[in-house]
This record gives C-alpha cells, sequence and structure tokens, in this order.
C-alpha cells in the first residue's frame, strides 16, 4: 500500500514538473540573463572607474617627473654657483695672503730702515 501511494506521489510531482516546470527554467533562466547583465554593467562602470584613476595617476606622475627635473636643473645650477663661490673665497683669500706678506715684508724694510 506504502509502495502504491509512494507511486502516486511521484506521478502526481511528474505531472506537475511537465506542466510548470518549463515556465519554472525560463523564470530561472530570465533571472540568471538579468544578473549577468547587472554585473556587466558594474563591470563597465568598475573598469572605467579604474581607467580614469590610472589617467589620473599618469598626469599626477608626469607633472611630477616635469618638477622633478626642474628641481634637479636647479639643484645642479645651485651646487655650480657654490663651487664658483668657494673658488673665489680660495683665491681672494690667497691674494689676501700675499698682499699680508708683501705688506709684512715692507713694514719689516721700513722698520730696519728706521733703526739704521
Amino acid at each position: 500500500m506504502a509502495q502504491l501511494e509512494h507511486q502516486a506521489v511521484r506521478i502526481e510531482n511528474l505531472e506537475l514538473m511537465s506542466q510548470h516546470g518549463c515556465n519554472a527554467w525560463k523564470v530561472y533562466n530570465e533571472h540568471l540573463v538579468h544578473m549577468i547583465e547587472q554585473a556587466q554593467k558594474e563591470l563597465q562602470k568598475l573598469r572605467k572607474n579604474i581607467q580614469d584613476l590610472n589617467w589620473q595617476r599618469k598626469n599626477m606622475q608626469l607633472t611630477a617627473g616635469a618638477k622633478l627635473r626642474e628641481m634637479e636643473s636647479t639643484w645642479v645650477s645651485l651646487v655650480s654657483k657654490n663651487y664658483e663661490i668657494e673658488r673665489t673665497i680660495v683665491q681672494l683669500e690667497n691674494e689676501i695672503s700675499q698682499i699680508k706678506q708683501q705688506h709684512g715684508e715692507a713694514n719689516k724694510e721700513n722698520i730696519q730702515q728706521d733703526f739704521q
């Protein structure tokens, strides 16, 4: 008896599946298609955002690169000027030293002449 009942329920389920199963699958497939479309739209938005971000980064890096080159050029110029200033200072110190020596010798001669 239980076996017959089980068979009857199975047959009824199969009949229901044959009547409504196709529509259920169609609705489910439509739902999946809609989900795929939404996911693709979201993917496109994300790709555009990534592209925009990369473009902004590139522009920032190009601007920073130009500024770095300008600063490097300024630095080289300043280092060269410092070198020239140091060279001039050494040259002036040597000239001062020579003048002091010349005046020192002249003073010695004057002192010697004063005592003679």
